[in-house]
């Protein structure tokens, strides 16, 4: 007789637990134990995200102000003065082309590294603790650093720039932009770099053993066995970057403060500005639940492309 998956799973488990396949354990049943145990993550969730998102939603549909700290209903009036606003738009476009242009070029950097390093050679621990070292920085800490090395009239880099004759303004509206990319990829490409290095570790080497006898070359095992296996690996490094990026706040608003004008506005620093410095809470949190809506669809997509193993049903 063919046993199906879910007895024989529960067999073993019997088997596990030192009594006859079939019977039920005595005590607390399963299905209590399992709240039991969920509880404390439950506690928190309800304390720390759903109380705050309920409250928010709320106060989204307020007028409530740093002058009027009570609030009246206003209803939906708030969200129609985000939609309304030139600004949010210019910083939704904006964060949305950071979050793309820095997350493909994280990947590829950090993919890049990992396949570099996925091999013995002198030097490589040195190396490694090197590359580690922009992820350990905070992001405000390597804002101010780079704000410092990049100042027009104190800064080490212009003075470099200016002794080979070149006067540039890095912070300049052409050049800001551009610069932001690239202390972001510096930054968190380590982070990505440990999660394909990981990633590439787990591979059986069999795989490759066998493409070697068939004469396939380092390339072609890269396209047909390494990128293959890895896309789930990739997938999850996309999937926390880029929800990372979506919230920059830290890094940009120390070294541009939004600027100039509204150009390396993210929809962060606008939601900070809304609700803090203008002190419209129910704007800047009707913002911040425009946001939301926006992102939120996107999260069961990646998270079923993770999850789900080659061969499953989909």
């Amino acid at each position: 007789m063919t046993l199906s998956p879910a007895a024989v799973i529960r067999q073993r488990r019997d088997a596990g637990a030192g009594r006859p396949a079939g019977t039920r354990a005595r005590g607390v049943p399963y299905g209590i134990t399992r709240w039991v145990l969920s509880a404390p993550l439950l506690a928190f969730l309800l304390a720390f995200v759903a109380v705050p998102s309920v409250y928010g939603l709320w106060i989204s549909l307020t007028d409530r102000s740093i002058m009027n700290p009570n609030g009246e209903f206003v209803g939906l009036e708030n969200f129609a003065t985000v939609l309304r606003d030139a600004a949010f738009w210019n910083s939704l476009l904006f964060t949305v082309g950071f979050t793309v242009s820095t997350t493909a070029l994280i990947l590829v950097t950090g993919l890049a590294l990992a396949v570099a390093m996925n091999r013995r050679f002198p030097g490589k621990k040195a190396l490694f603790t090197v590359l580690l070292l922009p992820i350990m920085v905070a992001p405000a800490l390597m804002g101010l650093m780079f704000r410092l090395t990049l100042n027009g009239d104190i800064g080490l880099t212009a003075n470099l720039l200016a002794g080979i004759g070149l006067d540039l303004n890095l912070f300049a509206p052409s050049s800001v932009i551009p610069l932001l990319i690239v202390l972001e990829v510096a930054q968190w490409t380590p982070f990505v770099f440990l999660i394909c290095y990981a990633g590439l570790q787990s591979l059986p080497e069999e795989l490759y053993e066998a493409a070697a006898l068939d004469g396939a070359g380092r390339w072609k095992a890269f396209t047909q066995i390494t990128l293959p296996l890895m896309v789930p690996v990739l997938v999850t490094a996309a999937f926390l970057r880029g929800v990372d990026a979506l919230r920059t706040f830290d890094v940009i608003y120390v070294l541009t403060g939004g600027g100039p004008g509204t150009t390396t506005t993210t929809m962060t620093i606008y939601i900070y500005k809304e609700a803090i410095v203008n002190g419209s809470f129910g704007v800047g949190t009707a913002a911040s639940v425009v946001v939301l809506l926006v992102t939120l669809p996107l999260v069961p997509l990646v998270i079923k492309r993770i999850v789900t193993q080659p061969g499953d049903v989909r």
